[in-house]
């Protein structure tokens, strides 16, 4: 039996229309800085896949600075701004339920003098607006929320923090690397000022992103890496140039079949979901039932510890929460910031699901899925009453 892939919000499967545009340039050679014929044809190549890029977001390509992938862009996006404010804003707000990229960043920030508050979500996951509006003053530099939740696929209201974080001139942030897989959007209508990708969360290549800087904020955004002034002096650093076509192309085809296949994906999340709750009762959703992503369903199973269900059904690849946060042992951050408790979340999964699923699969997977909780509740049930 074929293995079936419900892991990507971790990681996709490289399009293989991405992998046949990104060969020419993988056996060209010729550096893009450089002045000679070879380079300028990489040249030419790393501005057309910047072309899309910005398509994607609705941007203009010169917002658009190439990174190796959203970890790096947020740095960039965290650090450079609070290396590059003025010294009576120090204050970065976030939410606690952000990626280990932005709170690990944010640690780091706050070791270095800066004033970092994280403010809490609702039990569905989002944001409590409320709160978030107290903690926005005029010392506030720069808020980060992350477009769509990574374990949960929860949707942030950007428009409506955008309006609460301009209002007292600070600057909004968005780590997007999980969204754009389902199609493009208008950073305009969002209201953020600067927006991190990456190009593997989109059926693109690994190591390669970008961040999105809004024109009127690159001013205001000191560079972290230093070298030779690539990317008009923000990212120094030789461009992965292959990686980089392999980005347009995902990005393009994002535009052209993400949304056009949300609705598909979305019926057979759906699906799943009832097909587990049919066959593996009791099971509990966590996060919010309509606003999340298409392709992304994370269920508790009381009685049935995640891991080792994960373990019993080697043929279906599902995970336990964020494949950044591997090397942290215990229950989701995530959940525990929902009020979801420690036993139920060491009982959850998460699935995630792409435009390349299939409902045979879905079937399938339900069926070996509701097959390992089973055996696994038995035993912990047997070694609870021995």
């Amino acid at each position: 039996m074929r293995d079936i892939y419900f892991d990507n919000n971790a990681t996709t499967a490289l399009d293989e229309r991405v992998l046949d545009a990104m060969l020419p340039a993988l056996r060209h050679v010729g550096n893009p800085s450089s002045a000679h014929t070879a380079g300028q044809a990489a040249r030419r190549w790393v501005e057309a896949a910047r072309r899309q890029v910005a398509a994607l977001l609705d941007a203009s390509p010169r917002e658009i600075v190439f990174t190796s992938g959203s970890t790096e862009a947020n740095n960039l996006a965290l650090k450079g701004l609070v290396r590059g404010a003025d010294p009576g804003r120090r204050r970065v707000i976030s939410v606690t339920t952000e990626h280990p990229a932005i709170l690990e960043t944010l640690r780091a920030l706050e070791a270095d003098g800066a004033e970092v508050v994280l403010v809490p979500v609702d039990c569905w996951g989002i944001v409590d607006l409320q709160r978030l509006g107290d903690a926005v003053d005029n010392q506030t530099l720069l808020v980060t929320v992350m477009a769509a939740n990574n374990e949960t696929g929860v949707l942030a209201p950007l428009p409506q923090i955008a309006e609460i974080v301009h209002a007292h001139g600070a600057v909004l942030h968005t780590d997007a690397t999980q969204l754009l897989a389902w199609g493009g959007v208008e950073v305009d209508a969002l209201g953020v000022d600067l927006l991190s990708l990456s190009g593997h969360k989109m059926h693109g290549p690994q190591g390669v992103g970008a961040l999105y800087l809004r024109r009127e904020c690159s001013w205001r955004l000191a560079p972290v890496q230093h070298g030779g002034g690539h990317e008009r002096g923000i990212r120094s650093g030789t461009l992965n140039t292959a990686g980089i076509v392999g980005l347009g192309a995902a990005a393009e085809l994002a535009v052209s079949e993400g949304a056009a296949e949300a609705p598909r994906v979305t019926a057979l999340r759906d699906q799943l979901h009832h097909e587990l709750g049919m066959a593996a009762s009791p099971l509990i959703l966590n996060g919010h039932p309509v606003d999340r992503l298409p392709g992304t369903l994370n269920l508790s199973f009381p009685g049935a510890d995640a891991d080792a269900v994960i373990a019993s059904t080697p043929s279906v690849a599902v995970a336990t929460g964020s494949a950044c946060s591997t090397g942290n042992p215990g229950p989701s951050h995530v959940l525990t910031a929902m009020g979801v408790g420690e036993e139920q979340a060491a009982c959850s999964l998460r699935f995630g699901l792409s435009r390349f699923t299939t409902a045979e699969e879905i079937t399938t997977a339900a069926a070996l899925i509701a097959e390992s909780v089973a055996q696994v509740r038995y035993r912990q049930a047997e070694a609870a009453s021995a």
